[in-house]
Order: structure tokens, then C-alpha cells, then sequence
């Protein structure tokens, strides 16, 4: 019986926790029929409150002045979840599922999610784990993720993810109507504090 419950331990934490780890994430961003930043950040912050690295925010720096916009993230044995940036063309990835996975992942598995979207409506969509795949220089198996992403009422905008149990999600493609952005996760700085 001690070596179940050992085993259901180490189970358990074999779901990584990318986020909140003192740790932030570059991305390299490209833009099809739109402009923006070359690149943005999602940086894990301490919570005063706790003194915990439990909050995350993404980090939009234009013209020598840093913008913060302030995001939701859920990490736990169950579930990743990480609200998509919303300054400036990004707004419109609220039309989209934001990124999340439940674990453990299998492929064919789907999440139904109805999110509220800053006009007060409500978004229809779902998400389909579709494949695993090798995606970087870092790997050598098939270690991300495939994670398709779809909006029910409107099939002009969907998204794909690739995740990574330790790294999060690497690549967000957003299909916004006539526009699409493509996130690059380019570098992971870890910091002290």
C-alpha cells in the first residue's frame, strides 16, 4: 500500500507547472495583414499579498514605455489554462478559446469553453487536442503538444497551440477574420527576487 501511495504521488507531480516559476517567456511575433510588436513577454510576478510567484502578466514594450496587461492564469494537477494577451490587434483573440490543456493529455481529447468577452457576449468554443509532435531544437521525440482551438459561432477565428508540460505553451497561431499572428516562445529568463 505505501508504494500506491508513492506511486500516486509521484504521479500527481509529473504535471509540471510552467508558470509561476519565476520565470518569463519572449515571444517572437509575426503579423499577416496587421502590425504590431516584433515581440511581447509573459512574466510570472510575486503576488505582495502571499509573497508568492502566482500572477502573470504580459509585457508590451513600445517606444521606451512598458505596458502590463494584467491576465488570468489557472496551473494546477488538472488544468493550464493562460488568458491570450488583449492590447492593441490582440484584442481580438477573445474570440478564440484562450490556451489550456487538461491533464493527463490524450490525443482526441476536447474542453467546451464559454468565455465572456469584453463586450459582455458570450464566446462559444472548443478546444481539440490533435496530435503530438517534435517542434524546436530543443527535442528530440515528439514531446508539444497539438492543441486546436475553435469559436462555434463565428468559424472565421480559431487558433493553435503547441504545449510543453515544462515550457508552457510555445506557439500560439491566432486566425482573427482577416488577420493572423503567429507567438514564437523564443527565450525563458528565470530571475531571483
Amino acid at each position: 500500500m505505501k508504494y500506491i501511495l508513492i506511486i500516486a504521488i509521484l504521479t500527481m507531480s509529473v504535471y509540471a507547472k510552467p508558470y509561476f516559476g519565476k520565470k518569463d517567456y519572449v515571444y517572437d511575433v509575426k503579423y499577416t495583414n496587421a502590425e504590431g510588436l516584433e515581440s511581447i513577454e509573459l512574466h510570472s510576478f510575486e503576488n505582495l499579498r502571499d509573497r508568492k510567484f502566482d500572477s502573470i502578466q504580459w509585457v508590451f514594450k513600445e517606444y521606451k514605455i512598458t505596458y502590463l496587461d494584467q491576465s488570468y492564469c489557472i496551473q494546477n494537477s488538472n488544468t493550464v489554462m493562460v488568458t491570450s494577451p488583449k492590447r492593441g490587434v490582440f484584442a481580438a483573440t477573445e474570440n478564440v478559446p484562450y490556451p489550456q490543456v487538461k491533464y493527463p493529455l490524450t490525443i482526441g481529447d476536447s474542453i467546451y469553453v464559454e468565455q465572456i468577452m469584453s463586450n459582455g457576449k458570450t464566446m462559444r468554443g472548443y478546444l481539440k487536442v490533435t496530435d503530438k509532435i517534435q517542434y524546436g531544437n530543443d527535442t528530440k521525440a515528439a514531446d508539444k503538444w497539438l492543441v486546436e482551438a475553435y469559436n462555434l459561432d463565428n468559424k472565421k477565428y480559431s487558433a493553435i497551440y503547441y504545449y510543453n508540460e515544462n515550457n508552457g505553451f510555445l506557439y500560439m497561431k491566432y486566425e482573427l477574420d482577416n488577420k493572423e499572428i503567429e507567438m514564437d516562445q523564443t527565450t525563458i529568463m528565470y530571475h531571483e527576487f
